[in-house]
């Protein structure tokens, strides 16, 4: 019953992705999260990997990139934003590979790229 009932709601983008990112931080499987989204959130395989993607190679070494800038690097909220969002994002974006590195890893290649476009924008 609860279930038919949520087949006639519109799940919301940031619904998806906020129920991907806390079963891929839980380290549940690629697969099963593919199996949930499309079996709870409806859509097509298409788009539960598109939205799985992007937390893997993005949003979540993005999260953990926040939390090494605000408590390592004494980074403040709007500088951390300002510097995942430019620059971060840019660079996992470019290399997915790049997700795999340490948020101390990261956060260097990051910092060189926002060293390259400032000397680009001089």
């Amino acid at each position: 019953m609860f279930h038919s009932s949520l087949k006639g709601q519109q799940i919301e983008l940031w619904e998806k992705r906020t129920v991907v990112a806390a079963l891929y931080e839980a380290k549940i499987g690629e697969e099963e999260i593919l199996r949930l989204l499309k079996k709870y959130c409806h859509v097509d395989n298409e788009e539960a990997l598109n939205i799985f993607q992007n937390e893997r190679f993005i949003n979540a070494p993005c999260r953990e990139l926040e939390q090494y800038l605000l408590l390592e690097k004494g980074y403040d909220n709007e500088a951390t934003d300002l510097f995942i969002n430019k620059h971060a994002v840019r660079v996992l974006a470019n290399n997915p590979e790049l997700s795999k590195l340490t948020p101390t890893k990261l956060y260097a290649v990051a910092k060189e790229h926002k060293e390259k476009q400032s000397k680009l924008n001089d």
